[in-house]
């Protein structure tokens, strides 16, 4: 994932939760059958994964970049994508975290394992 995804679509008079409403208390979200948690700190937001309450799991980090998007980053700084919206920001990390279920020709390094790939916005 490298951004919003295309023909994405949500409930009506529901809007997505962007990244800019995020405060400092924790907000905890589920997506994929997982737990997250997401809160503002140092001017960026910190998403982890905290679905086994006892060894929560840092995922990465979301830094405003221009305008209303926001440059998302894994704890080791690889970008993993470019969003507006919290659900966008989990997904595109738990892209580049999890390997694939399926090894294929990627070997089970999942998307974005790639050190040359980092980039900053």
């Amino acid at each position: 994932m490298r951004g919003p995804l295309p023909g994405a679509e949500f409930e009506r008079g529901v809007p997505p939760l962007g990244l800019d409403e995020i405060t400092s208390r924790p907000t905890v979200l589920k997506c994929m059958g997982r737990s997250y948690s997401a809160a503002r700190a140092d001017g960026a937001i910190v998403i982890q994964d905290v679905t086994d309450i006892t060894h929560p799991l840092p995922l990465g980090r979301a830094e405003q970049c221009s305008g209303a998007l926001w440059s998302v980053h894994t704890p080791r700084g690889l970008l993993a994508g470019r969003t507006d919206g919290m659900l966008h920001a989990i997904a595109a990390l738990r892209e580049v975290t999890w390997p694939p279920r399926d090894p294929g020709p990627q070997g089970g390094q999942g998307h974005g394992a790639d050190d040359a790939a980092a980039t900053r916005c």
